[in-house]
């Protein structure tokens, strides 16, 4: 059997990627100050030997922040994601499977879901559910799980008449070993994909919600808020909004780029 050879580019872009995952993790040791001590006599100076990126409005190291705030935005990320991939694929398969009242219901509920742009729809919930991380998690869960779902079922109806199901059937298998021994299996790689490509657009959206005042909660360190904070110096002191900015983007390309090789990957060992 032929071994498989993973691009070089692959191998890049997974080691940028513990890279960040390592700088997010050891935050508390590469901090070189109190990300949430402020004074106002160390406030907006510039780059020094104490504070290598400056500080903020509120006299707070810039560049703790960001360490700290590559925890929030990240792991926080990869939560929603996880949730939103477990739940949705779940719900997706069991209303292909099953069909019949049990499938209307749940498509329903999924295009309902969909109908409303997903931005929107979380400022509300978020709105409503009130400031915070958790918060901004529950909401975006509520808001991405149906991708998951419709594509899940989409996928299940697909293969569920195929010959191998239609076996297991005849053999006396339950609808629930069919779904976890069968379906699941073989529908895996497509969501794997979604769910790694989706990674860089929810950073994007957690950060989104924190720059408009309904993500994380002062004085929590996140990418999106230090932007919200430093906005109204642009003027002045641009560098509080194009450092977490920049953080953003690139973190977002990054996983992005990874999520298309993986996509690469596994379309090649499928062919």
């Amino acid at each position: 059997m032929e071994k498989r050879r993973y691009p070089a580019s692959f191998w890049v872009l997974l080691i940028l990627i513990t890279a960040l995952f390592a700088v997010a993790v050891s935050a508390p040791v590469l901090a070189p100050n109190d990300p949430n001590k402020s004074s106002l006599m160390d406030a907006l100076k510039g780059p020094s030997a104490q504070f290598p990126l400056g500080t903020d409005p509120l006299g707070r190291c810039l560049l703790s922040r960001m360490l700290y705030g590559a925890r929030v935005s990240i792991f926080s990320s990869l939560i929603i994601i996880a949730i939103v991939f477990a739940f949705g694929t779940a719900v997706g398969v069991f209303s292909g499977y099953t069909g019949g009242a049990a499938d209307m219901i749940l498509t329903k509920v999924i295009s309902i879901t969909q109908a409303f742009p997903k931005i929107i729809l979380a400022i509300a919930i978020a709105g409503v559910l009130g400031i915070g991380i958790k918060n901004t998690i529950i909401a975006l869960c509520i808001v991405e799980w149906a991708e998951y779902a419709r594509m899940a079922r989409s996928l299940t109806v697909g293969i569920k008449e195929r010959t191998f199901i239609k076996a297991a059937r005849i053999c006396g298998k339950s609808r629930i070993d069919i779904m976890f021994e069968h379906i699941l299996p073989n529908i895996m790689p497509p969501l794997i994909v979604n769910a790694s490509l989706g990674i860089a657009s929810m950073i994007m959206e957690v950060a989104a919600l924190s720059y408009l005042g309904v993500g994380v909660q002062s004085p929590m360190a996140e990418w999106g808020a230090m932007m919200n904070t430093g906005k109204d110096y642009v003027q002045t002191n641009i560098s509080l909004v194009i450092v977490p900015g920049a953080a953003i983007f690139i973190t977002a390309v990054i996983f992005n780029l990874f999520g298309e090789k993986i996509r690469d990957v596994l379309e090649t060992k499928t062919n």
